[in-house]
């Protein structure tokens, strides 16, 4: 009696572990991983405002929140923006120094932060790549973020995001579409 019980709580197991499996692989093979996190706004009809945004950690561990986005400036003047936010309250940006982005290829460039001493927060560093990201080739790039210490923070941003910001800045080829210059916004 206790050997057919014995059995049959085998056999009760193995089957619990078997369906486990199987839907274990179910889940596995069809839910497919988000990649593009791009979002559109229109903030006025025919103008677009685009923005890609993820949260990673750099060398230390430390997280920040890393945002590209369109930002118009005046009717002629754009700007696509990289806002890189220390979500670490200890985490200071230096604004006086320039961000370092180094690409696999061995290409540096060089960027200064919008805010110089005007941040919202001393975390928070904003720097315009107009005329940087379309030189970057698809590849992952390392940002190097000048803290207030002295020392560099080293933030890698992989293919797939750089792909992101290439796919911000090609729908909004100057930035963000211009207004034409007859436009009136009528309240």
């Amino acid at each position: 009696m206790l050997r057919h019980l014995l059995h049959d709580l085998e056999w009760g197991i193995g089957f619990v572990i078997m369906t486990l499996i199987f839907f274990l692989i179910i889940a596995l093979l069809t839910i497919k991983p988000a990649i593009a996190t791009i979002t559109e706004t229109d903030i006025a009809p025919g103008h677009t405002h685009c923005r890609s945004e993820q949260v990673l950690n750099d060398q230390a561990g430390h997280k920040w929140e890393v945002l590209l986005f369109t930002q118009v400036n005046s009717s002629q003047d754009t700007s696509l923006n990289l806002r890189l936010s220390g979500i670490s309250s200890s985490l200071k940006i230096q604004p006086q120094k320039p961000l370092i982005i180094s690409t696999d290829s061995d290409h540096h460039y060089e960027v200064s932060n919008i805010f110089l001493g005007k941040s919202p927060l001393p975390s928070i560093g904003q720097y315009n790549l107009k005329k940087i990201l379309p030189q970057l080739p698809t590849e992952s790039v390392l940002l190097e973020i000048p803290l207030e210490n002295g020392k560099l923070t080293q933030l890698q941003i992989p293919k797939t995001i750089v792909q992101e910001w290439q796919e911000v800045a090609a729908k909004n080829p100057d930035g963000v579409q211009k207004l034409p210059a007859d436009f009136q916004l009528v309240c």
